[in-house]
């Protein structure tokens, strides 16, 4: 259950100083589900489309290219299929986070033209 990661997510938003941005189960994230056995797993906070209101892009490995890299999911479908990811997301835009199977973790705000 997404209210069982609300702690984490206001430690981890507290730990690299970001504003605690409230996450629902059905907001939708985008995730490279083909490529969630690569490591290491990347996560990066974009403004949200205004179309789709889609602001998290998750992917394992290295970026591709294409418009059928990413498919959306809701953030409880994203919690059955990666839970790991869950803490990261209430990190406001501009965030980046990359884990790895060995508990590397890694948490930056990237330049505003990035994002």
């Amino acid at each position: 259950m997404l209210q069982d990661f609300i702690e984490e997510q206001k430690l981890v938003c507290e730990e690299f100083d970001s504003a605690y941005i409230k996450v629902k189960e059905d907001d939708v994230v985008a995730v490279a589900k083909h490529t969630l056995d690569q490591e290491p797993i990347v996560g990066l906070r974009k403004k949200p489309d205004p179309e789709d209101q889609i602001c998290w892009f998750i992917y394992g490995g290295e970026l591709g290219e294409g418009e059928d890299f990413f498919e959306t999911m809701t953030v409880k479908e994203l919690e059955e299929i990666l839970p790991e990811a869950i803490p990261y997301l209430s990190l406001e835009t501009g965030f980046r986070f990359m884990i790895d199977r060995d508990d590397y973790e890694d948490v930056w705000k990237a330049e505003p033209e990035l994002f």
